[in-house]
């Protein structure tokens, strides 16, 4: 009685097909491509929210949390937030235009103090920002003032898509004090500037 079953020739074939198939889906899928792609939309996620936390906390109180008006014209309430860093995004005059001077909140316990303390003593007192938020940082934030009433949040994308994207037209400068817009140079940051690029939302 002949026994049945696979050789060990075709069992070969199958298993060699099979990783052909695996490799091609592989590259097809790139899945550190879908990492990056999801990091970018938590960050994303992360910006919008801090701009909204700051807008509410405008509507409620008059003012931003780094623009609080002190006992004295022209001084800041420097209890909550100390004028170190905030200084830098508080124009002398207002402009909606870039480039724009910024601060960078960091990731988890990276934070410079001043910058965690005022937030927490502001916008996380009044319940707009979780206690958790910082902590949930995965890149640094940039925030930016163009005026007493304005702000803007910035991220750099990972994500090839969410590089290319039309919203990714901003950029640290070479000397990386200021954030700028590139949309005369194009919609899209070049690919020169692809590690400084920044999706900014105001």
């Amino acid at each position: 009685m002949k026994n049945k079953g696979f050789t060990l020739m075709e069992l070969l074939i199958v298993i060699g097909v099979l990783g052909i198939l695996a490799a091609g889906l592989l590259a097809a899928i790139d899945p550190f491509e879908q990492l990056k792609k999801a990091r970018d939309t938590n960050n994303r996620s992360a910006a919008i929210e801090f701009l909204g936390a700051s807008q509410r906390y405008y509507t409620t109180h008059g003012y931003l949390p780094w623009f609080k008006p002190g006992a004295l014209t022209g001084s800041y309430d420097t209890a909550n937030c100390p004028d170190a860093p905030w200084t830098v995004i508080r124009p002398a005059v207002s402009t909606a235009t870039y480039p724009r001077s910024y601060v960078e909140i960091g990731l988890g316990s990276g934070i410079a103090d001043g910058v965690k303390s005022c937030l927490t003593n502001t916008l996380g007192t009044d319940g707009e920002i979780k206690t958790t938020f910082f902590d949930g940082l995965k890149t640094p934030l940039y925030v930016l003032s163009g005026s007493s009433t304005k702000v803007a949040v910035c991220f750099a994308p990972e994500g090839k898509s969410s590089r290319s994207d039309a919203q990714t037209k901003y950029y640290l400068t070479k000397q990386g004090t200021t954030v700028a817009d590139v949309a005369p140079q194009g919609s899209s940051c070049p690919d020169v500037l692809s590690d400084l690029c920044l999706q900014c939302f105001e």
